[in-house]
């Protein structure tokens, strides 16, 4: 008997170290966020007006996912403290917990509030599906549907009086928050292959990895919320509402939350960041073509997809730089020329002054005569 309560309250500890991790890599993140967001804003700020074009609703979103994220996470870490501060034993811990579950109102604002953050990313991934897929708008419908769906059922928990089905709909609604990411990217991901197919025959190869890095970028900002969607929303099936697990199950279940609660902010909040500091596009970048299919002048985009101060920028440091390499070799080459031109004038001068001076020299020697 003392044996199975000795393993319960190193059960409960373990679960009780577990908590503070996962707030803990929260506050971290909370960190991350307040860089991406002063950074991306100081960037914005020293960047000319032009260049604006379509990014201040992305520094707006940064900020708004910053102070949600923060609200949340020290609602959840000053919830938690409390609990530890009262807790006389590790059982009594656990009925603290449930208490504060059930009842506490920092555990209901903190996590509204992040669900606000969760909203806004899948809103700014569904957005940025739109206008990358505008021509086939209504591919966006599904994604919206599961982003909406995940929502309500991240929701649903917080206000109902039972547990007994909380760890199902919290797995079924981090699967919603999966498949949106999943579909979202991949939508975007084909449409910008087919882009690169075409453009790949008009630009050089150094332009067309712009597109791939456009790729790369969305790939990377959805896989971590994947991969640990995935994992998280197999462990929450598994645990069950009242699931007797190893303390080891339990490390991995609050581990794996943490990550993956976490890169569902930061995720977005990466594509924010390469927009605000101009490294990605704010609309669907597609260059016009030449007149014979190459390259003869800098890129334009279409007006109803307006500019890509990314792609734009870039290329035109590119092209710039290969303007003033091509005026510098003119320039040398001029250089040349007008040297050799005049060594040439030089020389047929003299030669010319020689014939004068001969002929000079015959005409008086003839008068001398």
């Amino acid at each position: 008997m003392s044996s199975d309560a000795n393993y319960l309250n190193h059960l409960r500890t373990v679960q009780a170290r577990g908590f503070y991790a996962n707030f803990t890599l929260t506050i971290v993140a909370v960190g991350i966020h307040l860089f991406m967001a002063l950074y991306g804003l100081s960037v914005f700020l020293e960047t000319p007006g032009p260049q604006r074009k379509g990014r201040k609703r992305y520094i707006i979103a940064s900020f708004l996912i910053t102070v949600l994220s923060a609200l949340s996470a020290s609602l959840d870490m000053a919830n938690y403290f409390q609990v530890l501060f009262a807790a006389t034993s590790p059982t009594h811990w656990r009925k603290l917990m449930v208490i504060s579950f059930m009842e506490g109102w920092k555990r209901l604002v903190g996590n509204t509030a992040f669900a606000f953050v969760i909203m806004i990313g899948d809103a700014l991934l569904v957005y940025r599906c739109y206008i990358v897929c505008v021509e086939y708008w209504w591919v966006t419908i599904l994604p919206m549907l599961t982003s909406l769906s995940a929502l309500v059922l991240f929701l649903k928990p917080l206000y109902q009086s039972t547990t007994d089905t909380a760890t199902h709909e919290a797995s079924a609604s981090t699967f919603l928050t999966v498949s949106t990411n999943i579909l979202v990217t991949g939508f975007i991901t084909f449409r910008l292959l087919l882009a690169r197919q075409r453009v790949a025959k008009l630009l050089p190869t150094s332009d067309a990895r712009l597109y791939i890095g456009v790729i790369a970028i969305l790939i990377e900002s959805a896989a971590p919320v994947t991969v640990f969607g995935i994992i998280v929303a197999i462990l929450q099936e598994i645990v069950g509402p009242r699931g007797n697990h190893t303390p080891g199950f339990y490390v991995a279940v609050y581990l794996f939350q943490a990550l993956f609660y976490s890169f569902c902010a930061l995720s977005p909040h990466m594509i924010i960041f390469r927009v605000t500091t101009g490294r990605s596009f704010t609309k669907f970048p597609s260059p016009s073509q030449g007149a014979d299919g190459g390259l003869s002048n800098p890129i334009q985009f279409a007006r109803q997809t307006a500019e890509s101060s990314f792609l734009q920028s870039t290329l035109n440091r590119e092209f710039g730089r290969d303007r003033q390499v091509g005026v510098d070799t003119e320039r040398g080459m001029n250089e040349s020329v007008d040297y050799s031109t005049r060594t040439q004038t030089s020389i047929m001068d003299a030669e010319q002054e020689k014939k004068n001076e001969g002929s000079i020299d015959s005409e008086g020697m003839k008068k001398a005569q």
